[in-house]
């Protein structure tokens, strides 16, 4: 499939999830997110990107389960077999780990307080921008890109840009 194309899906999926922040009901975020999801599912799988593809296939699935049970630990510790095998699947070069890792970093640090959650989707997402990189999704490198200085923002400075309406500061924290 033509290259533009295909970082035109990444692009569109990247926008429908930063569009899904913006909605009142829980059910239309959802669905905003799970949307955006199989646009960026077909963006890795159209670059034969499937350590990208496995990922985020499951971290809905895995997000989904936080949200809607108080077994966060659980849920964390029960997800690691099931990133070994998608390593297992996947392995095509070192960098087929670097969505894995940074899926099992997030897991981790969403159990945890809101400065651990940004510090691990720094790191996270810088996976993320690698193994784009690696796998020639641009649209995704640069896009995971603005999500690492955003998430650098809210860390040093408490800022959250989408926060106009509160006087609180709750960090926006993009999550494929």
């Amino acid at each position: 499939m033509n290259f533009w194309v295909v970082q035109a899906i990444g692009i569109v999926a990247w926008i429908l999830l930063v569009i899904s922040y913006y909605r009142e009901d829980t059910n239309k975020i959802l669905v905003f997110q799970i949307i955006a999801t199989i646009l960026y599912c077909v963006h890795y799988w159209l670059l034969s990107a499937y350590s990208g593809l496995f990922i985020c296939v499951f971290e809905v699935f895995r997000d989904y389960l936080y949200y809607r049970t108080d077994l966060d630990n659980y849920i964390f510790y029960g997800s690691i077999p099931v990133y070994l095998v998608f390593g297992m699947i996947s392995f095509t070069g070192w960098f087929d780990l670097f969505p894995i890792v940074s899926s099992l970093l997030d897991g981790y640090t969403l159990t945890k307080s809101k400065n651990i959650v940004v510090i691990g989707a720094i790191i996270s997402y810088t996976l993320w921008v690698i193994y784009d990189i690696c796998v020639m999704s641009i649209s995704c490198a640069i896009t995971d890109g603005i999500v690492v200085l955003s998430n650098i923002s809210i860390l040093l400075f408490d800022f959250n840009p989408f926060d106009y309406k509160k006087k609180g500061k709750t960090p926006l924290i993009l999550k494929r």
